[in-house]
């Protein structure tokens, strides 16, 4: 039976699904290796849930998702893209449901996502029609084992409601998830980027910076935002292969 990596929980940013990534990676999480049946689909995919999976051209991998519903098309709410769930009504609604609903979701910016304003409520207040569905939440990463191994692609899909959002735990609010520490240079975005596309994606030394007439040498300065958490590179990590 294949269940959500995480049966409820609410990724704000980037950040966040790295976290996600992470703790699978740990082994905190288990990642969904193949299609989900009509059961599963049926039983998991409700607001709130999370699947971690990895790209995969193998036969028993995962190509691509799918969940049997019909969305709409995609919009980039940076990092995130969101579709809203196609419904029987959408084609009925009128134009005074849609301003009566324009307003009933506005306190999911509330204590748990105070700050910048999130994806997720950006993408609400940005909709022609505001969704009174499922949402569906796709970020994804490429996973830079070392030096000479081939980049893999890994995906996070989510689902909510509006209706449902601010119900939902965030990072923080997980007791597992908020000791999670991302080591850095290990996930870096997969938007806009094929599978082919990848050889940029390999570490490479720094190249050295070009000479000058005049003027000191300027010192290097390490990079503040890798700080104690840089990972060994070489470290490995592991399939998404769970046992």
């Amino acid at each position: 039976m294949q269940r959500p990596s995480h049966s409820r929980l609410h990724v704000r940013d980037a950040h966040d699904a790295h976290i996600v990534f992470e703790a699978v990676r740990q082994g905190l999480l288990r990642p969904v290796t193949r299609r989900l049946n009509e059961v599963e689909r049926s039983m998991y995919i409700t607001s709130g849930a999370i699947f971690v999976w990895e790209e995969s051209d193998d036969d028993l991998g995962l190509k691509r998702w799918t969940d049997g519903r019909v969305w709409s098309q995609s919009r980039m709410r940076e990092p995130y893209l969101f579709y809203d769930e196609k419904l029987p009504s959408d084609d009925t609604r009128t134009s005074d449901h849609a301003s009566r609903s324009s307003g009933n979701f506005r306190f999911v910016d509330g204590i748990a996502r105070s700050g910048p304003i999130s994806p997720a409520l950006s993408h609400y207040d940005r909709s022609e029609h505001h969704p009174l569905g499922l949402v569906k939440q796709a970020y994804s990463a490429w996973v830079l084992e070392n030096l000479e191994a081939k980049p893999r692609k890994w995906h996070l899909t989510a689902y909510f409601t509006y209706a449902d959002l601010h119900q939902i735990p965030t990072i923080d609010q997980d007791p597992v998830l908020r000791g999670v520490t991302v080591p850095a240079g290990i996930y870096r975005s997969g938007k806009a980027r094929t599978r082919n596309s990848d050889a940029g994606l390999r570490a490479s030394p720094p190249s050295s910076p070009p000479p000058y007439a005049r003027g000191p040498t300027v010192p290097n300065v390490p990079n503040p935002a890798s700080g104690s958490r840089m990972a060994d590179s070489s470290t490995e990590l592991p399939s998404l292969q769970w046992r």
